[in-house]
């Protein structure tokens, strides 16, 4: 199977009923999972305030996407659902070749919802437009099984991927040493950079 447009937007309904703020919900996901973690693509800063252009880091061996594809395999663990996926992107992208209104809004951020598998994952955004007939776009916002076992959210201004699921699933994608995650409280902000 590959991504497939969907006409309708009902199997997001549940991020919509959630009743959060917009930027809690497109930054941090939904709430209701037993535990939850951040990938982090760069470090937290130091001191509120503090601006990325005021520290050098260094390169992760590992892009935002492959980050978020190690933590999708090991969370393909934790669903009876992984042949059918959803995954929102974000329309704020210009070089976008889709040309349907977006079927998926919270405020301020309107979204395109697919369906595919979580295999499909490797496909996202290849230059390859046999794979990828979408154009340009960014990771997506969201990605959750059918059986909503878990959640990814990877909004495009945090500088990190959340990501609720069940206890075990998080444990692991914490203990990975291929990606810099961790525990993470729904309840507190993190840090963000200024």
């Amino acid at each position: 199977m590959s991504f497939e447009l969907c006409k309708e937007s009902s199997a997001a309904d549940w991020l919509i009923k959630q009743g959060l703020p917009w930027y809690r919900l497109a930054g941090r996901g939904p709430l209701g999972f037993p535990k939850y973690a951040r990938v982090r693509f760069i470090p937290d800063p130091s001191f509120p305030g503090q601006k990325t252009n005021e520290v050098e880091f260094d390169q992760k061996e590992l892009t935002e996407k492959e980050q978020v594809g190690v933590a999708l395999d090991l969370l393909s663990q934790y669903t009876t659902t992984p042949n059918e996926c959803y995954f929102c992107m974000w329309d704020g992208w210009e070089d976008t070749a889709i040309h349907v209104a977006p079927n998926f809004v919270i405020p301020n951020r309107d979204y395109w919802l697919f369906r595919g598998t979580l295999a499909d994952y490797a496909d996202w955004n290849s230059s390859d437009p046999a794979r990828w007939p979408y154009g340009s776009s960014p990771d997506p916002a969201f990605i959750w099984p059918a059986d909503r076992a878990w959640c990814v959210t990877n909004d495009v201004d945090p500088h990190f991927a959340t990501i609720g699921a069940d206890v075990e699933a998080i444990d692991q994608i914490v203990a990975d040493q291929r990606i810099d995650a961790m525990l993470d409280d729904p309840e507190q902000e993190p840090p963000y950079w200024g």
